[in-house]
């Protein structure tokens, strides 16, 4: 353990495509802020970034960028580092430290800082370091995605987690053993009805899904500092160092109109404090896992500019468009969008990943492509990925050599799937 977090198992392999600079400047965009200027180069960095399969992919679809990971635990940065080498990137360096050592690194700043899954995991003084380090490398105009586990959605399974992590500190073993054998005695006292498990989303959903990783579940609920966060405690965090909410990586989060009834609406427009209120909608959401995107000295768009700037965007179909359902459910109910536009968007992108713009015809209405564009974003029918298509075969290859099992298959377009 270190500091409270789990440092003796490594973490699993995974691709986080909200991390991604086209996802991060499309949800800023979306919320009215001008992204950091990608045209030229431009510098990444991924705080606590575990085994670094999204810098290493994002480092070989964005030749231009330069990525950087920073990670505490030592297995982590071999791990990664050899996949690295293998593929052959020159433009990823990975730095085995605290965040309190990262500060004084010999560092640039950054356009894009991110950190997934780390801030509700790690103690105070660990969160203080790590905006320090962000406060000291961001870039004006720079964009920083930070998720958490947050409050209220979590507080049904505090309960879950605080009794696997004391069932398993009192078992030998590593983490991840401890967490397992934990785990057993959990789901017995869910399948005996215990009321605070019954009443746990993450008990339920660890009832219904025994594959999950043991790596997963060690991290997640034998930390010391496991801690759901309200978002107005983050917002105050953030405003500390000069950021401002910039929306929201959770796309369809960021249309009340798409999430929220009338009435819930109508409730929240009571609500002068803009914290307050966020903090409010999040009950309504009952939000359990929050992926916030922040700005420093953000310039704002007009209507005319953001359109434009998310005309000339580039997106990728996210699945078989025979596997196209043009309607989601919401916590406000069902959002349909199954019309002309949103069927010849997605026939178009069936082809491979487009500029949205050159969908369009002498016909077509910029603004009604648009706004079907922008609701099968967020409704993650199609994604916005870069518009460089790079040769991942190296990667690839690499990934499918590898000694450990990597289950994902990179994509040219700076986005992977499952392989």
């Amino acid at each position: 353990m270190t500091d409270g977090y789990v440092s003796d198992v490594p973490y699993v392999w995974s691709y986080i495509a909200e991390l991604a600079p086209a996802w991060l400047d499309h949800a800023a965009l979306v919320s009215g802020f001008v992204p950091p200027d990608r045209s030229d180069t431009f510098n990444w960095c991924d705080l606590g970034c575990g085994l670094a399969l999204t810098p290493i992919a994002l480092a070989a679809t964005h030749p231009r960028g330069k990525f950087y990971g920073i990670d505490i635990l030592p297995a982590h940065i071999a791990a990664a580092g050899r996949l690295r080498d293998d593929a052959g990137l020159q433009n990823l360096t990975l730095h085995c430290a605290d965040f309190d050592s990262a500060c004084n690194l010999n560092l640039p700043s950054f356009d894009y800082i991110v950190s997934h899954g780390v801030y509700s995991w790690v103690s105070p003084p660990v969160r203080q370091s790590w905006l320090r380090f962000v406060n000291r490398h961001l870039k004006p105009g720079g964009l920083v995605f930070v998720s958490y586990n947050a409050m209220p959605g979590r507080a049904a399974d505090l309960p879950l987690q605080r009794l696997v992590r004391a069932i398993g500190n009192s078992l030998p073993g590593d983490s991840q053993t401890r967490a397992l054998a934990a785990l057993r005695v959990a789901r017995a006292m869910t399948e005996l009805k215990a009321p605070a498990l019954t009443a746990s989303p993450m008990a339920a959903a660890l009832m219904s899904r025994p594959e999950l990783p043991p790596a997963y579940l060690a991290h997640e609920l034998m930390g010391g500092s496991w801690d759901p966060l309200c978002v107005t405690e983050v917002r105050a965090d953030m405003r500390s160092i000069g950021l401002a909410s910039a929306g929201t990586a959770n796309l369809l989060q960021n249309y009340d109109s798409f999430v929220l009834r009338k009435a819930a609406r109508d409730v929240l427009a009571g609500i002068e404090d803009q914290d307050a209120r966020e903090f409010a909608r999040d009950f309504f959401l009952d939000q359990f896992f929050r992926q916030d995107v922040y700005i420093r000295d953000g310039q704002t768009a007009d209507s005319d500019r953001r359109r434009e700037a998310l005309l000339s965007r580039c997106y990728a179909l996210a699945k078989d468009s025979r596997n196209v359902e043009y309607v989601v459910q919401t916590p406000a109910g069902k959002l349909r969008f199954d019309n002309p536009s949103a069927r010849s968007i997605v026939a178009a992108l069936d082809g491979g990943p487009r500029i949205l713009s050159h969908l369009l015809t002498p016909e077509t209405d910029p603004r009604d492509l648009l706004a079907n564009a922008l609701v099968l974003a967020a409704a993650r029918i199609i994604l916005p990925v870069g518009d460089e298509f790079a040769d991942v075969g190296p990667l690839n290859s690499a990934i499918e050599n590898s000694a450990q099992a990597i289950p994902w298959r990179v994509l040219p377009w700076g986005s992977a799937v499952r392989r």
